[in-house]
């Protein structure tokens, strides 16, 4: 990345909102976009998507946990970078304050939002969301809304353990969207 760029990359940062902004900070059409969160909480649900991506952890420590038939587990410390492969929902949770720039492709792909059983690992929920079509952000939102006031989705099918509402701590996501939306209009 050319060093002009990263210099953007940094000026962005400044602007993150809450945790897991999942900010564009380049101009559109820039392939793969990095994507900048500032993170004082952990990420509320996995976060699957059909194309690659890479996070890079900047500062701060915590752990990278991967669903699916082979959970597992890996710790996030300062200058990490983690390939996430595509259709392997990754959750990451937030140990100290962090720093993260997530490379996603763009034009964006298709995302899901889960969540698994704490007491026997299944999947309790799984909304997918076109990020093609709608502002992921906005979506993240809205999946966590639904989960929240609905019983039946954080209710476990395979053991029957009925889940916490999921609390969202700083996160912002309505004010980036609306950011990401009056970006994507003034280019226009």
């Amino acid at each position: 990345m050319e060093a002009k760029k990263v210099v953007q990359l940094f000026q962005e940062i400044e602007k993150s909102w809450g945790s897991f902004d999942d900010f564009p900070a380049l101009e559109p059409r820039v392939d793969p976009m990095p994507h900048l969160s500032r993170n004082t909480v952990s990420q509320p649900f996995f976060l699957a998507s059909e194309a690659d991506q890479n996070l890079i952890n900047v500062s701060g420590e915590g752990e990278i946990w991967f669903g699916g038939e082979i959970s597992e587990r890996m710790r996030l410390v300062a200058g990490d970078s983690v390939y996430l492969p595509a259709g392997i929902p990754s959750r990451i949770i937030t140990h100290t304050p962090s720093l993260q720039v997530r490379f996603k492709a763009e034009p964006a792909d298709r995302e899901a939002v889960v969540w698994y059983c704490n007491g026997c690992g299944a999947v309790v929920s799984w909304q997918d969301i076109s990020a093609t079509i709608e502002i992921p952000q906005e979506e993240y939102w809205a999946a966590v809304g639904t989960f929240n006031k609905d019983a039946e989705q954080r209710t476990c099918s395979n053991c029957e353990l009925v889940h916490d509402e999921v609390d969202l701590g700083d996160i912002a996501w309505p004010d980036v969207a609306k950011a990401i939306r009056e970006a994507s209009q003034s280019d226009d």
